[in-house]
């Protein structure tokens, strides 16, 4: 988040800033073992404790029966067993914080989406404004790809993304009103340039890939959700779709298997002065191509605070609630929590 935050954060971000230079330093990817262990079921919560990692993207990765999450505070990657035992699998990318996570399975890479754009509200980085992509081996964890979508603006704030079934990746800037697209090569692309993404704070933000060619994207600070038609002519790809009400404060959204969508919404953003939510997760269906869209179900309030992004696995779809809020507003947290719906 964004705008003037609070003078207790400042004191948060400088502890730990020392500490994510040196991890740029570290040696290169290790293979993780948090996994190791024969699969097991995860139970109703999974716990995981790790020095204020504060996760806010989260992905299940099938080939080690185990979640992998990024970190708002140490820009890395980390896999989460089962148990919640956590093990770092991609040393920090720099003084960023890594948010948006996939896991491609079919072209065996991890995607992350990253940004300094929080860590630039306490330090100078010594970098330009910074957002990019960057993709990883699923097995080994050597990096493919890191490319920037900053565009050479002065604001950025890359923060979640998507692909398709040719491995094209798309990625939100939540401060500026182009989509970008990443081609599986690491070639940038502006997919559609639209005035209805620009914000001050934090706009769009959970981003999801339909197989019928069109995204599924939402606005963070006034809950609006809009259909982004790849197929279409690129002045006229984006639609807005008519909603019972707006999803403010959503995070993260998963399209699930019957093709209703998951929206995660919270109310993290009231810590940076950007409109908040409510801690819940909604499932909206369509049934006319995402035109318009109604409420299945909602799960409101969200037993953890703090609810950001949602893994689908086999043992069924946990939401991450990763302190995200505590680090926001000056606050320590050395645990993360996912919960199954």
């Amino acid at each position: 988040m964004n705008s003037n935050p609070p003078a207790a954060r400042r004191s948060v971000f400088a502890a730990v800033f020392a500490g994510i230079v040196l991890a740029t330093t570290a040696a290169g990817p290790v293979a993780a073992s948090a996994a190791d262990c024969p699969p097991r079921h995860p139970g109703r919560y999974v716990v995981g404790h790790s020095p204020e990692l504060y996760p806010e993207g989260v992905a299940w990765d099938p080939t080690r029966n185990a979640f992998i999450v990024g970190s708002a505070l140490h820009g890395n990657l980390t896999v989460v067993s089962t148990n919640g035992r956590t093990e770092e699998l991609v040393p920090s990318l720099g003084p960023v914080s890594t948010l948006g996570v996939r896991v491609d399975t079919e072209r065996e890479r991890i995607l992350v989406a990253y940004s300094d754009f929080w860590v630039r509200q306490e330090q100078e980085t010594g970098q330009p404004p910074t957002s990019g992509v960057a993709a990883f081996d699923l097995r080994t964890a050597e990096p493919i790809f890191d490319v920037d979508i900053s565009g050479g603006q002065d604001r950025t704030f890359g923060n979640d993304l998507t692909f398709d079934d040719e491995g094209t990746v798309y990625v939100t800037d939540s401060v500026n009103q182009v989509l970008n697209a990443v081609t599986t090569d690491g070639e940038v692309e502006a997919v559609v340039d639209d005035p209805r993404f620009a914000a001050e704070m934090v706009g769009l933000n959970g981003i999801v890939w339909h197989e019928d060619d069109y995204l599924l994207v939402v606005r963070y600070d006034n809950g609006k959700l809009f259909r982004v038609d790849l197929d279409a002519p690129a002045d006229d790809r984006v639609s807005e779709v008519e909603l019972p009400q707006p999803m403010i404060g959503t995070d993260g959204i998963r399209l699930r298997e019957d093709g209703s969508l998951y929206v995660v919404t919270n109310d993290i953003g009231e810590n940076a002065g950007a409109p908040g939510g409510t801690d819940a997760v909604t499932v909206l269906a369509s049934d006319d191509g995402w035109d318009s869209a109604d409420i299945e179900e909602r799960h409101e309030p969200w037993r953890v605070a703090g609810p950001t992004n949602i893994a689908l696995t086999p043992y069924g779809d946990y939401v991450l609630s990763g302190e995200v809020g505590a680090l926001m507003s000056g606050g320590t947290s050395n645990k993360f929590v996912l919960r199954r719906i």
